[in-house]
């Protein structure tokens, strides 16, 4: 029985070991810049969760077999800790435990205020409609027709709680909707992209607030693609949509250094503000396991990581679930409270609404 009991036990350890190897992997990997000689890793915070729930199954696994084997995914699980807990944070404070005096703010990417869903481009709209809804302090909103946000500098209902709006420079990218002054805006465009980044300066009492209100570079996937990467996953064995992953993956690729270069400027800006308070959001098409997360990370607060829990998953269109849009703050800011709200799902993405203080 011993003997049996090794040649089962043995394997599983093995097979044990190089999932754990796989989850530091994935935790640790997109710190490397993709740029680099290992391009892969930029990518490897995508398959966080599958290694993480297998690793768990081994836990489970050895808890009832074999207390000895625990050691294994418990120390894996220990050393990724802190990048777990910027992935799935647990703070289970409510709303109402914020401490005045705060601002409400929302990042929201509104896919062209739901345009898969919604004809109907006047200020009857339902996904702008919905936003107003929200009330917010300040609202930074990503792949705005430009079409539509003018439309709502002639209405009295929206400028009498919204004064200040910042318009998009084209036809559509990033937008503001503020209850405090605008003092200056810039659109700050990406070299060969069509993304870009609204850079603002907000007169909160008497500081100055500046926000870079980014869109980083899309993946750009046509839906087949993504259909067929889906398949493969469920079929690896199938070479023909294999190769089809491999394009889908070669497009990852180059999107993820596009966001790179474009996270890193915009990084070395807002390290170099000279305003007050900064933040930076918006849709960064990067989880919290990237190279372009980790950038801001270094010197500012994540609201989510901070004040969030569970996934917060913002992304849910194609059956690809993950937190790609992010509010950061500089340091001497406190986030009180974040959540992700999925009410409105006409958009592919669900907004990010944080409660912070100015300190």
């Amino acid at each position: 029985m011993k003997f049996i009991g090794k040649l089962v036990v043995y394997p599983l350890m093995a097979v044990n070991i190089a999932m754990a190897f796989m989850l530091i992997f994935s935790c640790y990997g997109s710190i490397v810049a993709p740029m680099g000689k290992w391009p892969f890793a930029s990518l490897s915070g995508l398959t966080f969760p599958i290694f993480f729930f297998l690793n768990f199954m081994f836990l489970i696994l050895w808890l009832l077999t074999w207390k000895k084997g625990t050691l294994i995914p418990i120390a894996v699980i220990l050393i990724c800790i802190i990048p777990t807990l910027k992935y799935f944070p647990l703070h289970f404070h409510k709303a109402e435990k914020a401490q005045q005096p705060y601002l409400t703010i929302v990042s929201y990417n509104t896919e062209g205020f739901g345009i898969d869903d919604n004809k109907d481009w006047t200020i009857a709209n339902p996904v702008l409609n919905y936003t107003i809804g929200l009330d917010a302090d300040l609202v930074f909103l990503q792949e705005v027709p430009r079409s539509v946000i003018n439309k709502t500098l002639n209405e009295k209902r929206i400028t009498s709680q919204y004064p200040y709006i910042a318009i998009p420079d084209g036809v559509t990218t990033e937008a503001c909707m503020s209850k405090y002054p605008i003092l200056y805006n810039e659109t700050i465009n990406f070299e060969n992209s069509s993304n870009s980044c609204l850079y603002l300066k907000i007169l909160i009492d008497k500081d100055t607030l500046a926000v870079y209100n980014c869109h980083l570079q899309s993946n750009k996937l046509k839906e087949d693609q993504i259909a067929e990467y889906q398949t493969f996953i469920k079929n690896p064995t199938d070479s023909t949509h294999y190769k089809a992953s491999k394009q889908v993956i070669k497009r990852l690729l180059e999107s993820t250094t596009q966001r790179a270069a474009q996270a890193r400027m915009i990084a070395d800006r807002a390290h170099d503000e000279t305003a007050r308070y900064v933040i930076v959001c918006g849709d960064f098409n990067d989880t919290p396991l990237s190279y372009s997360y980790h950038l801001f990370d270094r010197f500012m607060h994540n609201t989510y990581a901070k004040s969030g829990s569970g996934m917060g998953i913002t992304y849910h269109e194609h059956r690809l679930y993950y937190r790609i849009d992010h509010i950061f703050c500089s340091k001497n800011i406190t986030p009180l409270y974040t959540w992700i709200d999925r009410t409105q799902k006409d958009s592919d993405h669900y907004p990010v609404i944080s409660k912070i203080r100015l300190e």
